[in-house]
Parts: structure tokens; C-alpha cells; sequence
């Protein structure tokens, strides 16, 4: 078996991996950096955040719903907007979240 990489952007601390079915495509986080990346079609994407996100999970084609240091948001990948559904213990500096995901019945 052959290795090859399939993104050279470094991360100091990549997680939080999602495979996005209806779009065939990987996402991920560049944590420290507040960012989530992506490729398409071989072009890296990314979309920088003003705070730590960590966990998402797809609702369509296009929004994602993402786990912050301080709340769940949805994110619209083709417009770059966000709107906050929740904040989740932002009055603690010390917690953020980490790995998360959705169950079938639609938790994350």
C-alpha cells in the first residue's frame, strides 16, 4: 500500500474530522487557528472563525452545525454566514468542546 497525503496544511492541532455525504467531501479543524478547512476539486478551502471550533456535524448540502468554545452555531459553507442556536458554558474560559457528532435521532 501506497501513502499519499491528502492536504499539506499543518495543524498544530487538527480534529474533529466529518465526512459530508451529499457534498463527497472531508472537513476538518485547524483548532489553535479557528479554522475549519476543506478541499474541492484538489483546491484547499477554509473559513476562519472568531473564536475555537472544534465538532460539526451536516444538516444539508450547505450548512453545518459546528461546536464552539462558547456555543453551537449553524454555518452556510456557500455564504460564510453564521447564526448562534446556543450557548454552551462560555462563562468558563477552561471548558470548550471537543469531538461531538450527531445521532440518528438528531442530537449532537
Amino acid at each position: 500500500m501506497e501513502w499519499q497525503v491528502f492536504d499539506p496544511r499543518q495543524c498544530s492541532l487538527g480534529e474533529g474530522t466529518l465526512w459530508h455525504p451529499e457534498r463527497g467531501q472531508l472537513f476538518w479543524f485547524d483548532i489553535n487557528n479557528s479554522k475549519l478547512l476543506s478541499q474541492k476539486d484538489g483546491r484547499p478551502l477554509e473559513w476562519c472563525f472568531d473564536r475555537y471550533v472544534s465538532a460539526a456535524s451536516w444538516i444539508n448540502r450547505n450548512e453545518l452545525l459546528i461546536a464552539s468554545e462558547s456555543d453551537l452555531f449553524v454555518f452556510n459553507q456557500n455564504t460564510s454566514t453564521s447564526r448562534s442556536l446556543c450557548a454552551l458554558e462560555s462563562d468558563d474560559p477552561f471548558i470548550r468542546s471537543n469531538d461531538g457528532g450527531a445521532d440518528p435521532w438528531g442530537g449532537f
